[in-house]
């Protein structure tokens, strides 16, 4: 047996991404709102960027972006770049910031919070305390954290803390500042006047066996007939478990980037709306300093090291402009169904499908539907909602998991509320409709969409 050492020559091709490539991928994937963050710290770090006026209206000159799709290359990432003449640059400046003009964006919990407290007329160190408490209050309006945390962290002894929390329980939205859905109901019903005996009973104990739906033993327990405590529980179904989560979903509004429009015709388009992230443009006067015959090597070098990412960034984020344009042209298309006549009528479709069409990677129109939202007739939408898995009906068309969702739901829905509907009922309703569903499935997409079993559901 001999060791020895041999080489081998083997070729193989590898395709690998340059920085501007990157940088045009990354573009794409950013969410408007996360994009704008990186925009103003490139605008912050390249002194030959500008920020140019937004645009005046999405219907003006059959929207200007469209200018955007046709003057870069259809390719991927082509090698042209789309910079701003100087009188466009000129024209731009003249135009009044409409960026100051648009609504102040909706408080906060912990800004509504703050407010309130400093406008009421505690003392100065309850309401010092009541600031620190709203610190800990969560997104769905619930304090978690325990008092005695709270005491320790900020020198104070409990019946300080408990003046302050009161004070917090006492604003809007009702139930505010609560420790537990027990007393998160209860502060609703004390507001109202409402608080009986028997929802006091059921508060304190019968918590449980509601989320249960042991309505009949519950009933016994607390010596009330089914009628008398479903008539009760109507009170508590109208009480709102999660009083911080509506402050919250008004003040995060979901930032839009495309929207889908009928045109005369009856058919649609996509359009880029005014959610975008700012506009740049190259400063002519830094352009204009490369000419300068007294400039140093060592600033022509810089100047033109920082064009060059200049015009970069522009040309990649015209591209995702681009990009998001096309996509939107390309479902409007495959899913004119659903637009003109509701969510039910959804195609399955694929994002392999959708790079097919646009001649892209399929990684690509992944990264252009992550984080991004469109306008359309049945209300604003994930980008990611029109790609799903789909099944085929009995006429051989295809149908998206989504209208499979969708359908499910009216069903249960349109259900016998003292006689549910369970999953193999769905299943069996879904295949004399004309489609295929397991009951394994029905229920995965019944969890999905939170909504119980068909035990949790029954009404007595």
């Amino acid at each position: 047996m001999q060791l020895g050492q041999t080489a081998n020559l083997k070729l193989k091709q590898e395709q690998r991404l340059s920085q501007q490539q990157m940088q045009g991928l990354e573009l794409l994937h950013c969410p408007v709102l996360e994009l704008e963050q990186y925009l103003a710290a490139q605008l912050a770090a390249n002194p030959v960027l500008e920020e140019l006026a937004p645009l005046p209206s999405p219907d003006d000159d059959e929207r200007e972006s469209e200018d955007y799709s046709d003057d870069v290359e259809r390719d991927e990432w082509g090698d042209e770049v789309n910079i701003p003449d100087p009188e466009r640059l000129r024209r731009d400046a003249e135009q009044p910031d409409f960026w100051l003009n648009r609504p102040a964006p909706e408080p906060t919990l912990l800004e509504q919070l703050d407010a309130e407290i400093a406008t009421s007329k505690c003392d100065a160190r309850t309401g010092a305390l009541a600031m620190e408490i709203a610190a800990f209050i969560d997104d769905s309006g619930y304090l978690k954290t325990p008092l005695a945390d709270i005491a320790m962290s900020c020198d104070a002894d409990m019946d300080e803390l408990e003046k302050a929390l009161a004070l917090i329980q006492s604003f809007d939205p009702p139930g505010i500042g609560a420790r537990d859905l027990a007393e998160c109901l209860r502060l609703q019903l004390e507001r109202k006047n409402m608080l009986t005996p028997l929802l006091e009973e059921i508060i304190s104990t019968g918590l449980d066996d509601i989320g249960l739906n042991r309505i009949p033993r519950l009933a016994s327990r607390l010596g009330v007939s089914v009628a008398t405590l479903t008539a009760a529980l109507e009170v508590l179904r109208r009480l709102d478990p999660s009083p911080g989560a509506a402050v919250n979903r008004h003040s995060e509004q979901v930032p839009v980037e495309l929207e889908f429009v009928r045109k005369p015709d009856g058919s649609f388009t996509a359009r880029l709306t005014r959610e975008q992230p700012m506009r740049l443009g190259v400063s002519e006067r830094y352009s204009a300093l490369l000419a300068d015959p007294q400039l140093s090597d060592e600033d022509k070098n810089y100047l033109k090291e920082k064009l060059a990412s200049a015009r970069e960034l522009i040309r990649n984020l015209e591209q995702r402009k681009s990009t998001l344009l096309r996509l939107g042209e390309f479902i409007c298309s495959a899913q004119k169904d659903f637009l003109v006549r509701g969510k039910e009528y959804l195609h399955g479709l694929t994002m392999k499908a959708a790079a097919e069409a646009l001649e892209v990677h399929e990684t690509t129109i992944s990264r252009a539907v992550d984080g991004k939202y469109v306008s359309t007739p049945s209300g604003v939408l994930p980008l990611r909602y029109f790609f799903s898995a789909g099944f085929t009906d009995s006429d051989g068309g295809d149908v998206s998991a989504n209208s499979v969702k969708q359908r499910i739901r009216e069903l249960i829905d349109g259900e016998d509320p003292h006689a549910p509907l369970s999953d193999e009922k769905l299943s069996g309703l879904l295949k004399s409709s004309g489609l295929t569903v397991a009951r394994r499935t029905v229920a995965k997409y019944r969890e999905a969409m939170k909504i119980p079993a068909a035990s949790l559901r029954k009404k007595y």
